[in-house]
């Protein structure tokens, strides 16, 4: 599969996981918190580097890759992801600096369901829902209990990102890695067209 059709297929898989979990926030009540970032406030997020295709893309796409890998260089420090602007909070703005290419886990995490044991569909939400919104909550639960082919299973959509290239789906990485690798990937695709545009 070429990369032009990866990109794409990438962003199906994300239209119809924002599809699946906005009927979930809108069934259950569910949302973050205003302005919240707690789950963006950890320095161990692993990744898939097929989850950051789309940004890849867009980096590219609009001339700011060189100006990213800088600062990419330097949040490899921290361990916070690159896409996470801890003073965003301050100017009434949301952290993630590009919300619309965030990754699968950015995605699923306080919406998502897995199984357990049983088979049984268990929501994996974080503790700043559980502690603000119970009653969400446990409608979401619920949802996922009474129709199971209705709510976003962690497993399902791996398994979807892992159709489209496996290579760069089988590998759990630091996120910032992750993006990285996705940048690199797509560099071959997007060079010779880059050089035929500054020569044009």
């Amino acid at each position: 599969m070429d990369s032009d059709k990866i990109i794409l297929a990438v962003n199906e898989v994300y239209k119809d996981l924002d599809g699946q979990i906005a009927q979930i926030a809108l069934k259950s009540g569910m949302k973050c918190p205003q302005l919240c970032n707690a789950c963006c406030r950890k320095t161990d997020i692993e990744a898939s580097p097929i989850e950051f295709i789309s940004l890849a893309a867009w980096l590219y796409e609009n001339g700011k890759v060189d100006d990213f890998m800088a600062h990419l260089d330097q949040n490899d420090e921290t361990g916070y992801c690159v896409l996470f602007d801890s003073e965003a909070w301050k100017n009434g703005k949301w952290a993630c600096l590009n919300y619309e290419k965030r990754g699968l886990i950015c995605r699923l995490f306080g919406f998502g369901y897995r199984l357990n044991r049983d088979e049984l569909p268990e929501l994996v939400t974080c503790k700043v829902m559980k502690e603000t919104l119970p009653e969400a909550v446990s409608k979401a639960r619920l949802i996922g209990i009474e129709t199971p082919d209705e709510i976003p299973l962690f497993r399902n959509y791996s398994m979807r990102l892992y159709s489209i290239y496996p290579e760069l789906a089988v590998r759990q990485l630091p996120i910032n890695k992750a993006i990285r690798l996705a940048i690199e990937k797509l560099y071959f695709h997007y060079s010779p067209r880059m050089k035929r545009e500054s020569i044009e």
